[in-house]
């Protein structure tokens, strides 16, 4: 069977969503507390997982460099539990990095912008002019936030095989058709589709942890190649690419390393002005 991740504009009603079907299709939810086990094994503040995800990079908040490391590692421990199947996943942005997996169902549910201007507005004691204007201010927020983390515009219909409006259809009736559509048959795991969630989460790991050290890496897996992309200055080069070869040649499931290492050309700009 397939797996399913939610995305949505509004946190509670993805989430409401995800567990509802969940619960009908007899999946297990992954959903923000599975954040808790990642915050253990990598040794960092729950907290700073959860503020990663809902905030961009900031002077007065978390560091850019930070901010990358907690996403890795969101990333790594979400791609963890997609191994498996049957699955409904919520929360993780898994929807912006699950990418090229014909298994996986991915799916966008939009909230009804008037209920959402009347809870804004009932909430915050807001007038209905005032609401509409923060929830476009939330609505660019969350493009922001997904465009700076992974380059996609969440808010693009064309990332999704599934849109659904809660204007004119419920959440009983969003979950039904959610369901219906799991079951087609292009959906369902084949060797190739499960080796690419494989190759997404050996790379996760990689990138997790290579990140300590070499935060601007980029990681590929195929079936146990993987490929490392990194800069350097071109007396660093050779240093460089033996550490990342020791540090993801130690990791199970690695069998052979390629480091690509270009030339860091800011940083060698910078050196001739000193």
């Amino acid at each position: 069977m397939p797996v399913i991740i939610i995305s949505s504009d509004f946190h509670q009603t993805a989430q409401a969503i995800a567990q509802s079907a969940a619960g009908v299709l007899g999946y297990d939810h992954v959903g923000r507390e599975s954040l808790a086990k990642a915050a253990d094994r990598y040794k960092v503040p729950e907290a700073k997982l959860h503020q990663a995800l809902d905030q961009t990079p900031s002077f007065v908040g978390m560091t850019s460099k930070l901010w990358k490391r907690y996403l890795a590692y969101i990333q790594e421990a979400t791609l963890s539990q997609l191994l498996r199947d049957n699955v409904v996943c919520q929360g993780l942005a898994a929807h912006l990095y699950v990418l090229g997996v014909s298994h996986v169902l991915r799916v966008r549910i939009l909230s009804d912008p008037e209920k959402r201007v009347e809870q804004l507005a009932s909430s915050h004691g807001l007038s209905p002019e005032k609401a509409k204007k923060l929830l476009e201010r939330e609505k660019q927020a969350g493009r922001r936030w997904s465009m700076e983390a992974f380059g996609l515009d969440e808010t693009d219909p064309s990332h999704y095989d599934l849109v659904i409006s809660l204007s004119q259809i419920d959440q009983d009736e969003a979950v039904k058709i959610m369901k219906e559509t799991a079951a087609y048959a292009r959906f369902k795991p084949m060797t190739y589709s499960v080796n690419c969630m494989e190759d997404l989460a050996l790379a996760s790991r990689v990138k997790a942890v290579l990140m300590d050290r070499f935060p601007g890496a980029r990681v590929r897996a195929n079936r146990g190649t993987l490929i490392v992309e990194t800069v350097a200055l071109k007396r660093e080069k050779e240093k460089k690419a033996k550490a990342i070869k020791e540090l993801a040649g130690n990791i199970p499931g690695v069998d052979y390393v390629e480091v690509h290492v270009v030339n860091d050309i800011l940083r060698q700009a910078a050196e001739s002005f000193r």
